[in-house]
């Protein structure tokens, strides 16, 4: 795979190396998020923002720019991105001005990644700098996703120093899973970061309903996709498929990488009485919730166990 492992359907690669049937390629281009290598390729809209980082004579910090495009997908509105110190900066182009959202890197509460066919997005929660809870979502073509690797490594090793390559021992955690679910085994692997070790994994397949049987056919409706729960020593990692698609296909799915010191609480509860919700509080009243079978008690208690465990140990002096 060419770059971006954390996004997850392992088709990406740069611009040079995609083929593209001329009738298509310039709406497709539209929709590709691109470098920015100097200060005078920066468009004058967020001239105000990046004008006191020139005149101190800084050099032009990482920066992507996601463009405006209609007709691929939806419609989505200019931002650029960029990294500046222990601060992640998200601007949106509004007219002829710009609104800024800035995310120190201690103040995230989670990063989400989300990835289906050539639409990809990546989106940010947690408190700015101003101290107000808020959240930024940045779309674009899934053939540019591996721009944003720095800027997702940056907020991922925010969490602690675990550098170095991810180990064999750690991949090998996940073989069992071939037999399982061979897709979510390859998900599971190009999850992990650095050093990480895995603690507990859990894989919840989908989880269906009855709802009638017509002429001894019987229809179900989903309540839940299949998704893998990995907690690491750093991280607890949440992926699931798009439960948007629909078919027996899918194709790409969605990851959430939540730093275990943003973890406030976790408490587990039933549905409708058949079936359990993990729900993970994160600062300034966030919740996350994933669903699992009743019959996965005794391993998401196990996880529950865990993360407390983790969790008290880092808060202690």
């Amino acid at each position: 795979m060419t770059a971006f492992t954390l996004l997850m359907d392992g088709s990406s690669a740069p611009a040079s190396c995609v083929s593209i049937p001329t009738g298509a390629a310039e709406q497709t281009q539209l929709s590709w998020a691109r470098s920015l290598e100097s200060y005078d390729a920066v468009p004058d809209v967020y001239s105000a923002f990046f004008g006191p980082l020139r005149a101190e004579g800084r050099d032009l910090p990482y920066a992507l720019l996601t463009p405006s495009y209609e007709g691929f997908i939806r419609r989505t509105t200019e931002k650029l991105v960029c990294d500046v110190g222990r601060e992640i900066h998200v601007l949106e182009r509004k007219g002829n001005t710009c609104e800024a959202q800035c995310y120190p890197l201690e103040g995230i509460s989670f990063v989400q990644v989300r990835t289906v066919l050539l639409d990809s997005r990546i989106k940010i929660t947690g408190v700015t700098r101003n101290g107000v809870s808020a959240s930024s979502t940045i779309k674009f073509n899934s053939v540019t996703d591996y721009l944003f690797v720095p800027i997702l490594e940056k907020i991922r090793f925010a969490s602690g120093d675990f550098r170095g390559a991810v180990r064999s021992s750690e991949l090998a955690k996940f073989d069992h899973w071939i037999t399982l679910n061979y897709k979510f085994m390859n998900y599971a692997r190009r999850s992990l970061l650095g050093e990480e070790t895995v603690l507990h994994a859990i894989l919840q397949p989908e989880i269906r309903v009855n709802l009638l049987t017509v002429l001894g056919k019987t229809y179900y409706r989903a309540i839940s996709p299949t998704h893998a729960s990995i907690l690491t020593d750093r991280e607890l990692i949440m992926i699931s498929e798009d439960e948007k698609q629909s078919g027996d296909t899918k194709y790409g799915g969605i990851s959430d990488y939540i730093p275990l010191n943003k973890i406030v609480d976790l408490s587990l509860g039933r549905k409708d009485g058949d079936v359990l919700v993990l729900s993970v509080h994160l600062p300034e009243a966030v919740r996350l919730e994933y669903i699992f079978q009743a019959s996965a008690e005794h391993e998401v208690a196990r996880l529950l166990d865990q993360v407390r465990g983790l969790t008290a140990v880092r808060a202690r002096p």
